[in-house]
């Protein structure tokens, strides 16, 4: 099912490859897509902390969290703290000897820092100690210092600051690429390439250098989570992008930003393949319709059209109990739909255009009459409104859904370019389409 992708966009933290492993396996039924942890967002590895206090300690750590009213993943989370404390028995042959351990109260603020992150799961509370565990951790080795760097961008990109985010991810980068950070857990790089992607997605419209920075970033922490032995490095993205379609969905993005159209077309192609593969039809039919969209920007008319009419027939088969996203599918299948319109209009076409004009119009307007129809229903049965949903700024799933896009918006230049993120070469194609509208 889709709940057991890699990579999931949304809010709560859970602990992922590799710390799981040191915390037990969670219920898979307790766990939805909307719980799963990007792989950017992981907690610190076994690098940091060699030089720890006594193992004495660790006793300690487990037992603040014996109290009957603490949760299992709560002790689970203290034993994998305590685990990763304690320093491996060839340690002292591995690395060099920190200069000056950390004290015992320095250890209890970085447990503090991440139970709060990752047990509480709130980021406000925790930048406040993970700053102050990064201040105290200067004197410990690079390798260290670089996953606290990124565990704190990592609450950056949660409380939604992204240039703060940015700046963390860097120093991470920077460290790992330095002398000693070739001592760091082998997650660390990756998770960081894709928290630095993420945090400059999150920005919203910027540079095509940036686009091409994040792309870049995509590239490499789909390559280094591959975990087959593959002969070439593009093989080995693919296989990164199979687990984690997520990331290979943000990848085509960015692409697309860059200006490399085709290249997006890629990325978005071996998402929707990836999101098949784990039964995510809902999200496979959205990566296949934002690959046609990336085609409809290049001067491929056959490809685009091709693309762009197989990926909307596939909408009828998505099916699901999650009503936002099925939303989400219809709104992007009106996007689409123009997307086409105007690259038949602009190649001569008019009557293949009106045809996808009109049926977006049908379409867009079905989904908005819907969403009236829910928000009445509940009223009527005096149920409390949904929450709000959470947009991290770079998913999938911040994508528009019902009552948030519609024919009109199409000619609104600032929802077209930075809530669609369509490139100049389909807009001139756009506004040839517009020229229908108006007659």
């Amino acid at each position: 099912t889709a709940s057991s992708a890699i990579g999931g966009s949304s809010a709560p933290l859970l602990p992922a490859r590799p710390f799981a492993t040191r915390l037990g396996a969670l219920p898979p039924a307790a766990i939805a897509v909307e719980d799963l942890l990007p792989s950017s967002q992981q907690p610190a590895p076994s690098s940091i902390v060699r030089s720890a206090p006594p193992a004495t300690l660790s006793d300690v750590l487990v037992g603040s969290y014996s109290s009957p009213a603490f949760s299992s993943h709560g002790r689970d989370l203290a034993v994998g703290v305590r685990n990763w404390l304690v320093p491996p028995a060839n340690a002292a042959a591995t690395t060099a000897p920190a200069a000056k351990p950390p004290t015992p109260d320095e250890v209890k603020l970085l447990q503090s820092a991440f139970a709060v992150f990752y047990g509480e799961r709130d980021a406000a509370k925790a930048e406040e100690l993970l700053t102050r565990a990064i201040s105290a951790w200067e004197r410990q080795a690079p390798d260290e210092r670089a996953a606290l760097y990124r565990v704190r961008g990592d609450c950056y990109l949660k409380l939604r600051r992204g240039e703060e985010a940015v700046l963390d991810y860097d120093t991470t980068v920077r460290l790992l690429e330095g002398p000693g950070g070739e001592n760091a857990d082998p997650e660390e790089m990756p998770a960081a390439r894709l928290g630095r992607a993420r945090a400059i997605r999150s920005l919203g419209v910027v540079s095509s250098e940036q686009s091409a920075k994040a792309a870049n970033d995509y590239r490499i922490a789909l390559r280094l989570s591959s975990r087959e032995d593959w002969d070439t490095d593009e093989e080995r993205e693919e296989d990164g992008a199979t687990r984690n379609p997520y990331a290979a969905w943000e990848w085509g993005t960015v692409r697309r930003g860059a200006g490399d159209y085709a290249g997006a077309a890629e990325s978005h192609t071996l998402a929707s393949f990836a999101f098949d593969e784990i039964g995510d039809r809902a999200r496979a039919v959205i990566s296949a319709l934002d690959a046609g969209i990336d085609v409809a920007a290049t001067a491929n008319v056959k490809d685009a059209r091709d693309m762009l009419e197989k990926a909307i027939k596939r909408t009828t088969s998505v099916e699901g109990g999650d009503v936002a996203l099925l939303q989400r599918v219809i709104a992007k299948e009106g996007e689409a739909r123009i997307a086409l319109a105007s690259v038949l209009w602009s190649n001569g076409d008019r009557a293949g255009a009106e045809a996808q004009l009109g049926e977006a119009s049908v379409r867009l307007d079905q989904l908005d009459a819907d969403l009236a129809a829910r928000e009445r229903a509940r009223i009527k049965s005096g149920a409390m409104p949904p929450p709000p949903p959470v947009k991290l700024g770079f998913s999938i799933d911040d994508i528009p859904g019902a009552g948030e896009t519609g024919c009109s918006r199409f000619k609104n230049d600032k929802f077209v370019t930075e809530t669609l993120m369509w490139p100049e070469p389909l807009k001139e194609k756009l506004s040839t389409l517009e020229k229908l509208g108006k007659k």
